[in-house]
């Protein structure tokens, strides 16, 4: 039989062997002659109750019998005439009087209708074989995910998964809780779970549903499923939560072997929230606008995700999120599906100016910048798709070329909700030597220098040994409006190697009246066919930076910020704080540590004694670089996390930040990183670059040019 053994604490327990109750009146020396009636489980918390089980193969009548603790005849309850427990069946006692002390432990001793003993925690007297281990059941049907700590009004939940290949009936099928038959629910006839799917009960209230009433303990439980035949299909037992409360306990894989804890649970859904490592490369981003101010709510940013594989996708629970982090994670809410080749568009409203409907639009926007990025992630935030986004003007997007394909582009119009067969940006068409040379965007309130700080300016140089006739070109900032563009007059000359420089100001009569954004902008300049003839993209400024952006040297390729040189040549030189920059980033290495290169763009070498390096983790854990430390010119340094005279922190693989500051505290350069898979590092797309991208393979202490773009 099966050994019962009482807790001496608050909690289900069972029968303790040990001598009987010498009191020769409570019981008779015979043996009963009943076979297979066990005491089976017995619970010592108020309400107190004894669970019997019959083991045979006939109903037995058992009016009459007696159950007593260890106080014998005492307290002793008979059981009511007629009462019978049938072959494999379980009867649950409560009505008795006598307490089960749950502190000093018990004895529970079940009497015949003639005082023999049938069961007292060691042996059935009737001579019944012993207690026999449940029957395993050939069901594929499977506890997939639990819920027993439901946070606000959520109730407890069980969620069984059909792994098998043909659709499950399950009419008959029984839930049990420890309790075992106490308080089961029987799951009514016709219940079909198809093939690789899911079927949810909820707790509910007595006579409220079809549904379990047995409530799961939050502090551990345990859950049974048995088939029609009461053979075990399966069985799982929940961990202790603590004062956790909302968190799940699912199957690693639905129907696996493995458990874990869930920090979202999936109810009714793969427990992955859909997005098992089956939706790589299947499920993408495929579309991003970031140009939208909000201003109005027919122009708002936008994140166009596609469906590349033969089948719908249920979003449900997955998660997005852009260069903000995973904190500002929007999730999905239940029931957003995307057909199989079809796409699914999700509308980004800042801080819910038009909608006020966080649940389906997220609540923060899309920077226009190039430091913007946008991550998929399934429910337990692994990263299904990333890519980090380029400046881009007012109407253009950054799209696959087409859908799903691994290449990307900037299109000349968004193509949302739509298939990305739109014209790309128009090409830079560049053959006369005209270049955008330097551009000043962080105008100051007041001009104390002598090239009047106060206002804008660009300055366009002609590298040709002709001079180059102006008039009739047109200029345009990012916005790209005809209406806030300057047509240079006719007549207007740039002679060779010369330069022409315009201010930029509102309402300026004579030069461009549009705003340049020192949060970032772009200029474009068009020849009278509307060609675009040269572009320049300019990057953010702090309040206090008063400098330019130019190439270096005049019509260069290579971009700097500078001292500015307002119509005559960049030779400036380059601000030391500003010629190292963090250039490439390691956060997930298989089996490196973290690291980070440093780039010098300078022409002479940098020292960063006293410079500071932190993470979001903030200065507190800042560190410092000590004397000595210098970056070559047009060289590289790369720090390892850990090693001698490196910082000691950890990066985020998940996502994290990075800031550099110089020997003053000033912020010389700052990065988010995005969640980054195995070996996957985030660099500049060229050494100094303003955009960044992610890179499959590294190029740890050289050229970022030579590295090779995830896909």
């Amino acid at each position: 039989m099966r050994k019962i053994v009482f807790a001496a604490l608050c909690a289900f327990a069972a029968v303790a062997v040990s001598c009987k109750n010498d009191r020769e009146s409570d019981v008779n020396p015979g043996d009963s002659d009943i076979d297979g009636l066990y005491i089976n489980e017995v619970y010592s918390c108020n309400p107190d109750w004894v669970e019997l089980y019959n083991a045979g193969n006939k109903e037995l009548h058992i009016g009459g019998f007696i159950l007593q603790d260890d106080k014998g005849a005492e307290e002793e309850y008979v059981i009511p005439e007629g009462t019978t427990i049938g072959a494999g069946e379980f009867l649950v006692l409560e009505e008795f009087s006598f307490g089960i002390s749950s502190s000093k432990g018990d004895r529970v001793t079940l009497l015949d209708a003639s005082r023999n003993v049938v069961d007292d925690g060691r042996s059935n007297t009737g001579g019944g074989d012993p207690l026999p281990e449940p029957e395993p059941s050939d069901a594929k049907v499977y506890i997939n995910e639990v819920l027993s700590a439901p946070a606000g009004d959520d109730m407890d939940f069980i969620e069984l998964y059909n792994g098998g290949e043909a659709d499950a009936d399950i009419g008959g099928f029984v839930l049990q809780d420890d309790k075992g038959a106490a308080e089961e629910f029987v799951i009514p006839a016709g219940t079909v779970i198809p093939a690789g799917g899911f079927l949810v009960y909820e707790q509910v209230s007595p006579g409220q549903g079809e549904s379990f009433t047995f409530g799961l303990s939050s502090k551990g439980d345990k859950v049974v499923l048995l088939d029609s035949e009461r053979k075990v299909a399966d069985e799982v037992d929940t961990p202790d939560f603590g004062d956790t409360k909302g968190e799940s306990y699912a199957r690693t894989v639905n129907g696996g072997g493995e458990w874990r804890i869930a920090a979202v649970p999936t109810k009714g859904f793969s427990n992955t929230g859909g997005a098992d490592a089956s939706l790589k490369g299947v499920l993408v981003i495929n579309e991003v606008y970031t140009y939208a101010d909000g201003s109005e709510k027919d122009d708002l940013d936008f994140i166009e995700l596609y469906n590349a594989g033969g089948s719908d996708i249920d979003l449900g629970g997955l998660k997005l999120w852009e260069s903000g982090g995973s904190a500002e994670a929007w999730s999905f809410p239940e029931g957003s599906r995307v057909a199989a080749g079809g796409f699914f568009v999700v509308v980004c409203d800042k801080d819910n100016a038009w909608y006020a409907d966080p649940v389906n639009y997220p609540g923060w926007g899309l920077s226009k910048g190039p430091d913007e990025y946008v991550t998929l992630a399934d429910a337990e935030m692994n990263e299904i798709d990333c890519v980090a986004c380029p400046s881009m003007k007012r109407g253009e997007s950054y799209g696959r070329v087409t859908d799903g394909a691994p290449e990307w582009q900037i299109f000349a119009a968004f193509t949302k909700g739509t298939p990305n067969e739109g014209p790309a940006r128009q090409p830079v068409t560049n053959t006369m030597g005209l270049w955008v040379n330097e551009v000043f965007t962080n105008n100051q309130d007041t001009a104390q220098l002598p090239w009047n700080e106060s206002v804008d300016f660009i300055e366009f140089y002609n590298s040709s040994d002709t001079a180059i006739d102006f008039g009739g070109y047109v200029i345009k900032d990012d916005k790209g409006a005809d209406d806030e563009s300057y047509t240079v007059p006719a007549g207007t000359v740039i002679p060779a190697g010369g330069f022409l420089t315009y201010d930029v100001c509102k309402k300026n009569a004579e030069g461009p009246s549009f705003g340049l954004g020192k949060s970032g902008d772009w200029v474009f300049v068009y020849d009278p066919a509307g060609v675009l003839v040269a572009e320049l993209e300019i990057p953010a400024f702090a309040d206090d930076e008063v400098m330019s952006y130019g190439r270096m040297p005049d019509g260069g390729d290579v971009l700097r910020k500078m001292e500015p040189t307002k119509n005559s040549s960049n030779g400036g030189e380059v601000h030391p704080e500003v010629a190292v920059v963090i250039n490439e980033i390691l956060t997930n290495g298989s089996q490196d540590e973290d690291w980070v290169e440093f780039y010098n763009g300078g022409s002479a070498d940098a020292d960063l004694e006293g410079y500071v390096l932190y993470d979001d983790g903030g200065v507190e854990k800042a560190f410092t670089f000590p004397a000595g430390t210098t970056v070559p010119a047009g060289g590289y340094l790369v720090m390892v996390a850990k090693e001698e005279g490196s910082f000691d922190f950890g990066l985020g693989k998940k996502g994290d930040a990075l800031t550099l500051l110089d020997a003053s505290g000033a912020v010389t350069d700052e990065v988010e990183i995005p969640a980054l898979d195995d070996d996957e590092t985030y660099g500049r797309r060229t050494d100094g670059a303003a955009e960044w991208t992610v890179f499959g393979t590294s190029t740890r202490g050289a050229s970022n040019a030579g590295g090779t773009v995830r896909e």
